[in-house]
């Protein structure tokens, strides 16, 4: 390495050779390594540490509900429990639920909001069954997604109305 004179001074050009040193080697300045007891007093470069991983944010977290499947009465509600599956790497994460397909007497409540720091609390969505005519027990597809990344972090989970209305005898 050649630098031109008068230009540099003598503590830039040491900082600039140990750092090429260092990077060609692997070795790690000052991080020496003493001699056993007795034998002549030796210093040599140890090689660097391994860094300590730190935890990791996800900037996209999944949708987590519990259960997978909610029994509704007929004419009430139920609850359906969800959460993120990590800490995202932003604010505030907005949770929207929406019926894929089914019973259409099936519905749920509002929009859950998340901030980054309670991202592993459970919230609460309310599942309704209207109340209908017939005798039989309805189910509906329903899908949780973070509203701010489409098509990622989805759950998929189901309600089935347990009705309420006896079944009309059949003629016979």
């Amino acid at each position: 390495m050649r630098f031109p004179r008068g230009r540099l001074r003598g503590p830039v050009v040491l900082a600039a050779v140990v750092a090429a040193a260092s990077a060609t080697t692997g070795l790690v300045p000052g991080a020496a390594d003493a001699a056993p007891s007795g034998a002549a007093r030796v210093a040599r470069l140890l090689p660097s540490p391994v860094p300590t991983p730190t935890p990791t944010v996800s900037a996209t977290p999944s949708v987590i509900v519990s259960p997978a499947e909610v029994l509704v009465p007929e004419g009430g509600s139920a609850l359906i429990h969800v959460r993120l599956s990590q800490r995202p790497s932003y604010g505030w994460v907005t949770v929207d639920s929406e019926r894929l397909f089914g019973d259409p007497d099936l519905s749920i409540g509002p929009r859950l909001l998340f901030p980054a720091d309670r991202w592993s609390t459970w919230q609460s969505l309310i599942v309704f069954a209207e109340e209908d005519d017939d005798a039989t027990d309805g189910t509906a597809t329903f899908q949780s997604r973070i509203s701010q990344l489409p098509g990622s972090g989805v759950a998929v989970w189901t309600a089935r109305e347990l009705d309420n209305d006896v079944p009309t005898p059949s003629p016979s």
